[in-house]
């Protein structure tokens, strides 16, 4: 058997308690003060510090890596992701089988997972990992065990179950700036401000809450019920095919009764689950709903709190420290478990965050696997390299996720660019991407969308509607305008003052008139989309299989230029017949950090490949189409 250093264990142990004491914010400690004694006792009596040889072996079998000394168990149909039972645990003690080869194995596969040396010894710094708070889900799946269903009793004593603003200014330019910026180089690549992150979280929970408590959640519930019900009843028609897919779209979860925190309000717990589907619902292409309506047997994913021996379940909890949260699958459904006995917080940098922790069990739910890397979401130690607060899923995170349920494709009603300008002067071009009665904005310089988008339009864009037509951002020397076009009319948008200019909307035929003499037809209403060409400062209209050419050089009367209208493929052709543009497009605009003209059309977009901001004869050259997604990404709807 192997020996542990009585040094180094006394050390591990020493350290192990000096981290797990936190310190309390007075406001905290009142918050808790029902349970104030005994929050002191748990964290002066953690039992789950790995101080023996015995209790390192019941780390080694718990999470899959020691297999010797026990038959395995028959697993259920469907994986959950459970680890050794206790009585199986118990086993390996009263019938030893183990050799000294089998536990260093153990020991060195452990160490690989959690990137320590690789010795095969339980040194102080193994032990000190295994002393870690984490998931109760085994790093080896195929330590599953058969599960039972979640226990649906009532606890008494609990009341029944009964946004935020853009933070980038937008910023109106002139000609030079933008024709001197997009003729450099590319900017140096700059981390997203966690506080602005943690900002907008935090808006939208309170947001979650204050729909729950005004009645908006139930009534939003009671409209969507008839689909949820339809949809539950076509996925009875399927067997699932996929053991962690989910046939459906949307996904229902739901917070059950008998299953509350004694630590948070109701109202909190739920805001914090919402957040933590919502994460997942920004990179993949389904829609999390919390459902309080539906026969609890209908709902998809069932979340509860408990202590110990808890909802039937038969991997208990261990109280304080140890075991933080287990999550599990069953056919048809899942189930999401949290220790009650850990201090759990939201919006702290004490205590364990349950945003931090449901957002690795969802993750569990959707077929995620642990990881060695400690930056993931899915590392099985509660890490403290990803902060409390403003922690976001890992470009490996969101790629793994996606290869199991799929990359977000859809339409868009507009895509343009803003520009602004950062405090050291660099100019930053972000893409707005307009989808009914919500936008993205794409922060080019990180590839991927701001975190927490989408926003609703309105109130983030004063006076804009919804389904908007197209955008355009015309500048010459002479004009610098913004507008938006819906329907017979259009907006002129005043940036400084962030809000639809006095006097609008106007109609599109009062001020888009024809040049006097022209016979040519005026520019149409419920245009598909709409271009300024910087190359020879005109306006470009978009309808059906038609381009419009409007010279804003004479103002309100620049309709249509000779030859105009024109079939869009003639005046945008292209070399292969696979790359003919399709008519009624969803949306034209000119990328300023790319110097690229795009298309777009369904989930599909193409590229001007022969397009110059400076080539002032307008060579055009289309190629394509492309999926969206594949350079866009992860542009998802995270709402019904």
């Amino acid at each position: 058997m192997i020996e542990i250093p009585m040094p180094e264990v006394s050390f591990v142990f020493m350290l192990c308690l000096l981290v797990r004491i936190p310190v309390f914010r007075t406001e905290e400690v009142l918050h808790l003060r029902d349970r104030h004694h005994y929050l002191r006792y748990r964290t002066f009596n953690d039992k789950n510090l790995v101080t023996s040889k015995e209790k390192a072996e019941d780390i080694l079998a718990k999470y899959g890596y020691l297999k010797c000394g026990f038959r395995r168990q028959k697993r259920s149909v469907f994986p959950d992701f459970f680890h050794v039972l206790p009585e199986m645990r118990n086993r390996l003690k009263s019938h030893p089988g183990c050799t000294r080869s089998d536990l260093e194995n153990a020991i060195k596969n452990y160490q690989k997972t959690y990137n320590t040396p690789q010795t095969g010894r339980l040194d102080a710094g193994t032990l000190q990992i295994m002393s870690e708070s984490r998931c109760g889900n085994s790093d080896d799946e195929s330590a599953a065990v058969p599960f039972q269903p979640v226990q649906l009793s009532v606890r008494s004593g609990y009341p029944p179950v009964s946004r935020f603003k853009r933070e980038v200014p937008k910023l109106t330019l002139s000609l030079n700036d933008i024709i001197m910026a997009s003729s450099g180089k590319p900017f140096t690549s700059l981390a997203p401000s966690s506080q602005l992150t943690f900002s907008r979280r935090r808006r939208w929970m309170e947001d979650y809450i204050e729909q729950i408590e005004s009645g908006n959640f139930d009534r939003k519930l009671e409209k969507i019920q008839e689909y949820l019900q339809f949809r539950r009843k076509k996925r009875s028609l399927h067997d699932i095919a996929e053991i962690y897919a989910f046939n459906s779209e949307v996904v229902t979860w739901r917070l059950v009764e008998s299953g509350y925190s004694n630590q948070l309000t109701i109202n909190t717990q739920r805001s914090a689950l919402a957040l933590a589907f919502r994460m997942w619902a920004e990179v993949i292409p389904l829609l999390f709903q919390e459902d309080t309506l539906s026969p609890i047997n209908n709902v998809d994913i069932l979340i509860a709190f408990g202590r110990g021996d808890h909802q039937n379940c038969p991997n208990h909890f261990d109280g304080f420290g140890g075991q933080l949260s287990h999550a599990v699958k069953i056919t048809g459904n899942s189930e999401i478990h949290v220790d009650d006995d850990e201090y759990l917080t939201v919006g702290s940098d004490y205590g364990t965050n349950l945003v931090k922790v449901a957002t690795h069990e969802v993750g569990h739910v959707l077929g995620m696997l642990h990881t060695s890397r400690n930056y993931s979401i899915m590392y099985a130690i509660y890490s403290q390299v990803i902060p409390n607060n403003n922690f976001e899923l890992g470009w490996e995170d969101r790629k793994s996720v996606q290869k199991m349920h799929g990359t977000c494709e859809g339409r868009f009603d507009t895509v343009f660019d803003w520009v602004r300008r950062r405090p050291d002067g660099q100019l930053i071009y972000n893409t707005y991407f307009f989808r009914a009665n919500h936008y993205w904005m794409y922060e080019n310089r990180f590839n991927r969308t701001r975190y927490g988008d989408p926003l609703p339009i309105m109130p983030e864009w004063k006076g804009v509607p919804n389904k908007i037509d197209g955008f355009v951002h015309v500048w010459t020397y002479l004009q610098d305008k913004s507008y938006f076009f819906k329907g017979r009319y259009y907006y002129l948008y005043d940036s400084i003052n962030d809000q639809v200019a006095p006097g609008y909307p106007r109609t599109i035929s009062s001020d888009f008139r024809n040049i006097k003499g022209s016979k040519s037809p005026r520019i149409p209403d419920n245009i598909d989309s709409v271009f300024f060409d910087q190359r020879n400062t005109v306006l470009y209209f978009f309808k059906g299989k038609y381009v419009y050419a409007y010279d804003v050089e004479r103002g309100n009367e620049g309709c249509c230029l000779p030859g105009y209208p024109r079939k869009i493929n003639l005046e945008f052709p292209s070399t292969d017949p696979k790359s003919k543009l399709p008519h009624n497009l969803d949306a034209v605009y000119y990328s300023y950090s790319d110097r690229s003209m795009y298309f777009f059309k369904g989930k599909y977009y193409w590229k001007n490949r022969a397009f110059n901001p400076l080539d002032r004869r307008r060579r055009n050259t289309i190629v394509g189409p492309k999926l969206i997604s594949s350079k866009w990404h992860d542009i998802c709807d995270t709402e019904m």
